[in-house]
């Protein structure tokens, strides 16, 4: 699966990430560097470029975010919107 997000655009943090949170669910930065094995700096590089993709929110829990991984159908939109673009 991580291989398949990477052909659809994804580097391969962000595709480990974005696994491990669909594992998860709502979780904080720290927990997702331990359980994906991936360097807690490169999580929160990854994390952004998520959120601005659209694959990933997150809520403020007192003074913690955790976050939340969008549904994989959500990986389709981001696809159409590609392909949209590429067509203008």
């Amino acid at each position: 699966m991580e291989k398949t997000l990477e052909k659809i655009g994804l580097s391969k943090n962000e595709a480990k990430v974005y696994l491990t949170l669909l594992q998860l669910g709502a979780s904080a930065a720290g927990v997702v560097a331990e359980k994906s094995r991936v360097y807690r700096t490169n999580v929160y590089e990854a994390l952004n470029r998520l959120v601005e993709k659209g694959l990933v929110s997150y809520i403020n829990k007192g003074k913690q975010k955790f976050f939340q991984a969008e549904e994989p159908n959500k990986l389709l939109e981001v696809l159409k919107e590609k392909e949209e673009a590429l067509k203008k």
